[in-house]
């Protein structure tokens, strides 16, 4: 891919949408936030700030993650292509923490990986992230200021860590290495009480086992030191473009959320969504399930507490960052990205967290705002979008060429309302693609995988051995009612089976002739040239 020099990228941004200098860029995402936990979505409580962002800019109302794991869909993010295609299908775990398999040298990001921050910087733009990271933890030259994680803020907080590791084991929480000082509520710890031998196999026991308050002062907290240094640098950034993201942990676990806001909640007034007793029996085995069902609705109730609890704070230092926005006088110039990861499964189907193999909506949906004031008329957008768009996208606004290995659409157009929504992409694809052999970033022809598809108010989920779902979300938007075997609803069915077959030829699906695991009576994978969709309406 070649770059723009920064005359080529001059001239494209004085023809862009806007003369003068190209505008800011400040993305601020978090890690296993739904949008079913924010207010503007319909949320059980107020987010004040996300929500103000929201009414201030474009709500994406349609907004899917790409896979419902971390990394994979990270990645997705900064290259604009789907897992399948990018190659990190699974998590990008620490070389130097003894509790995860070390990965191949080939895992993660890499300098040569054509990334959204790579190309601005490139032209011009300065690049800093602040924040969870998660997709590799090599140095990259187009960051010459990161805070991650394990790296920085781990370096920052290793005096303290340690000595919290002389305390009673059963005070504190081992998290990927960080020492938590927590305090468990003594109902919840009778819900966990003789679990430990059950869930000894687990490596995530001990964040559910130790959930509670976490017994640090805010101002350590990772995602309050996240949320400063990106104020900071807003703050003290020099005239021209720039790009900053703020990557929030929360409402991730390790499931601790420190006062005042774990005081701010109380469990037995957590909702339970409607769906909680619809329970799917090809999930019965996946962690998220098995353990709602081991520690009861009197425990789920706690760890929802803690989860909107993190949500709350969450909002209150996205508050932190837009303030120091409007201070620096920069608002006006800058455009601002509000989104996740993926979402949580938070009482759904029986659920909580987010290992399950499941594609319900409550992992799969994400928030989406943007807000550029005075350039893009606030308001709702009803249209498919994914985090493979958002690459493309910011690269339109800006007035830079898109790469075109890019599988995401750019919603630029449909942002400054330069082209009518009947030809706004239609459908929504998420995929969960097996750990490939080494975790080398080359999906094997032929590897089997789960699918979903979703548009036109249906959804339809072909998974890894050939088992299908379909829901009309349009009637059951807490997918209670799978009417894939339905006589019926045979035509719904196989039309979105059409479209997921023509989107995974043309995003290039490593398959043999007949890929494992296909269903038989799909005839199928199409072949790349024969992809083509129904009725003339657009895919993603």
């Amino acid at each position: 891919m070649a770059l723009l020099s920064r005359r080529e990228w001059l001239g494209a941004a004085a023809a862009s949408a806007w003369a003068g200098r190209p505008p800011n860029i400040l993305l601020i995402m978090c890690d296993q936030l739904g949008s079913h936990a924010l207010g503007c979505y319909g949320g059980p409580f107020r987010t004040p700030n996300i929500d103000n962002l929201a009414e201030a800019g474009v709500r994406f109302t349609r907004a899917v993650c790409t896979t419902p794991l971390c990394s994979p869909a990270r990645a997705s993010f900064i290259t604009g292509r789907y897992p399948h295609s990018h190659g990190i299908v699974s998590n990008v775990n620490r070389r130097d923490y003894p509790a995860i398999p070390a990965p191949s040298t080939e895992e993660g990001i890499k300098v040569a990986d054509a990334t959204t921050e790579k190309i601005l910087n490139a032209a011009g733009y300065r690049s800093h992230h602040y924040g969870k990271w998660h997709l590799s933890d090599e140095d990259l030259p187009y960051y010459p200021e990161m805070y991650r994680e394990h790296i920085e803020y781990a370096a920052e907080m290793r005096g303290f860590f340690e000595a919290v590791r002389h305390r009673p084991r059963d005070s504190w929480m081992n998290w990927y290495g960080w020492a938590l000082p927590v305090t468990v509520a003594p109902a919840f710890r009778g819900a966990v009480a003789g679990l430990e031998e059950k869930w000894s196999k687990s490596p995530y026991a001990e964040f559910i086992r130790k959930a509670g308050r976490l017994e640090l002062p805010l101002e350590l907290v990772f995602d309050f030191r996240v949320a400063e240094k990106a104020a900071e640098r807003i703050k003290s950034a020099a005239p021209g473009p720039w790009m900053i993201t703020c990557s929030f942990n929360y409402p991730h676990d390790p499931n601790v959320v420190p006062s005042p806001y774990y005081e701010s909640l109380r469990p037995e007034r957590m909702p339970l969504p409607s769906n909680f007793g619809r329970l799917e029996t090809r999930f019965s085995m996946d962690w998220s399930r098995r353990l709602v069902e081991d520690i009861g609705e009197a425990g789920l109730r706690e760890l929802l507490r803690i989860y909107h609890a993190s949500v709350r704070l969450v909002d209150d230092l996205v508050g932190r960052v837009l303030a120091a926005l409007e201070q620096s006088g920069q608002a006006e110039q800058t455009i601002v990205v509000f989104t996740s990861d993926h979402g949580d499964m938070a009482g759904g189907h029986g659920m909580f967290w987010k290992s399950t193999s499941a594609f319900y909506e409550e992992i799969v949906r994400i928030p989406l705002i943007i807000r550029f004031p005075g350039k893009i008329k606030p308001g709702r957008l009803d249209i498919a979008a994914s985090q493979a768009d958002l690459m493309p996208t910011l690269l339109e606004l800006v007035g830079s060429r898109i790469p075109s290995q890019v599988h995401g659409r750019s919603l630029a157009p449909y942002l400054l309302r330069s082209r009518s929504l009947d030809g706004a992409p239609g459908y929504n694809f998420c995929e969960r693609v097996p750990a490939t052999p080494g975790h080398r970033r080359k999906v094997q022809p032929g590897t089997a995988a789960g699918f979903m598809v979703l548009g036109e108010g249906w959804k339809y989920i072909r998974y890894a051995d050939g088992e299908e779902f379909l829901y009309d979300l349009r009637k059951d938007s807490g997918e209670t009612d799978n009417v894939a075997a339905s006589r019926r609803h045979q035509g719904e069915k196989i039309y979105l089976r059409r479209e997921l077959e023509a989107w995974l030829a043309r995003t290039g699906y490593p398959m043999r002739r007949r890929a494992a695991g296909l269903s038989k009576n799909t005839g199928g994978m199409y072949r790349a040239g024969q992809a083509h969709t129904m009725c003339g309406r657009g895919a993603n």
